[in-house]
C-alpha cells in the first residue's frame, strides 16, 4: 500500500480543493463530461502516441508493484543474509537450498538460487548487475511516462479552454451558449491543473524515491551475494553491506551489535523464525530474538 505520506499527502490535497468548493458552491457546478473527455482523454491519447502499448503495460505494473511494496528494513535484510552466511561458512552453501523458496523478494531468492547452482564469481555477480539495470531501465520509463501524463494534462486543459473560448465566441449572441462555452474554457484548465500538479507529477516523484530505495536495497543484497559467495567472514560482509544504510540506521546497528555476542543459540532461534520476520522491521526483529 502507499506509505502514510502520499495518502495523507493526497487526502489533504484533494480535502482542501473539495472544502474550497463546496464553501462557495456546488461541486456539480465543476462537473463537466465534456472537459473529462478533453482532459482525460487526450491525456491517454497522447501517451500512447508517445509510448508503445508493451512500455506502457509495463509500466504500469511497475508503479503498482512499486506502490504495493511493503515497507523494508534494511537492517533486517542484513540480519537475514549475515545468518545465511554464518550457516554456510559452517555447512556449506547447499544448506540455503531448502531455505531459497520461502525468501520472499525475487532478486534476493534469484541470487542465492544462482549461488546454490554453483555460477562461478563473474558469471553471478555479471547477471546480477543485469537484472539492476534491467529494473532500473524499467522503473525509468515508468517515471517517464508519469511525468509525461504530468506536462500532457495542463496543455489538454488549455486546448480545452481555446475549444470553449471559440465556441463563446460563436454565441456571443446567447447567454445560454456564452456559459456552456465559459464553463468548459474554465472547468478544463482547473482539472488539467489538478490532475498535473496533484496526481501525475507527485505520483512520479514518489516513483522515483522509491525507485532509488528498490535499487539500492538490491544492490546491498549483491554485495552479501558475492560476500557469501568468496566466503568472507559475515563481520566484513556487514560493513560492505552497511554502505547502502541511512547513518542514523547504520549507527543503531553497529552500537547494537557491539554490545551483543552472536551465539549459535541465538542463530538457531533466528533460524526457526525468519520466514515470518523477513519483512518486518529491525526493532521488532530485536524484540522476538531477546524475548526468544
Amino acid at each position: 500500500m502507499l506509505d502514510k505520506s502520499t495518502v495523507i499527502g493526497f487526502t489533504l490535497g484533494f480535502s482542501l480543493i473539495f472544502l474550497a468548493i463546496i464553501t462557495q458552491g456546488s461541486v456539480l457546478v465543476f462537473a463537466s463530461f465534456a472537459a473529462i473527455l478533453i482532459v482525460g482523454g487526450g491525456i491517454i491519447a497522447a501517451t500512447m502516441i508517445n509510448y508503445s502499448f508493451e512500455n506502457i503495460k509495463t509500466s504500469f505494473a511497475a508503479i503498482l508493484s512499486m506502490i504495493g511494496a511493503k515497507d523494508v528494513d534494511l537492517r533486517t535484510d542484513m540480519e537475514l543474509l549475515s545468518m545465511f552466511a554464518r550457516r554456510v561458512r559452517s555447512d556449506g552453501v547447499l544448506v540455503l537450498d531448502s531455505d531459497i523458496q520461502h525468501i520472499e523478494d525475487p532478486y534476493l531468492k534469484n541470487g542465492l538460487q544462482l549461488l546454490v547452482d554453483g555460477f562461478k564469481k563473474e558469471s553471478l555477480d555479471s547477471i546480477l548487475r543485469d537484472e539492476i539495470k534491467s529494473r532500473e531501465r524499467q522503473i525509468d520509463t515508468s517515471i517517464n511516462v508519469m511525468y509525461s501524463m504530468a506536462d500532457y494534462a495542463p496543455a489538454f486543459g488549455m486546448i480545452g479552454t481555446v475549444i470553449g473560448m471559440v465556441l463563446m465566441l460563436q454565441n456571443i449572441s446567447d447567454p445560454e451558449s456564452l456559459g456552456a462555452g465559459l464553463s468548459v474554457a474554465l472547468i478544463t484548465t482547473l482539472y488539467g491543473t489538478i490532475l498535473a500538479n496533484m496526481f501525475f507529477g507527485p505520483l512520479a516523484g514518489k516513483l522515483e524515491y522509491l525507485s532509488e530505495l528498490d535499487l539500492n536495497r538490491k544492490e546491498m543484497f549483491r554485495t552479501g551475494i558475492n560476500s557469501i559467495l568468496e566466503g568472507e567472514n559475515p563481520r566484513i560482509m556487514e560493513k560492505k553491506m552497511l554502505i547502502h544504510v541511512d547513518p542514523k540506521s547504520r549507527a543503531e546497528y553497529i552500537k547494537y551489535h557491539e554490545g551483543i555476542r552472536i551465539s549459535k543459540e541465538r542463530d538457531e532461534r533466528f533460524y526457526k523464525l525468519w520466514i515470518e520476520q523477513q519483512n518486518k522491521e529491525w526493532d521488532d526483529l530485536k524484540r522476538v530474538l531477546e524475548t526468544g
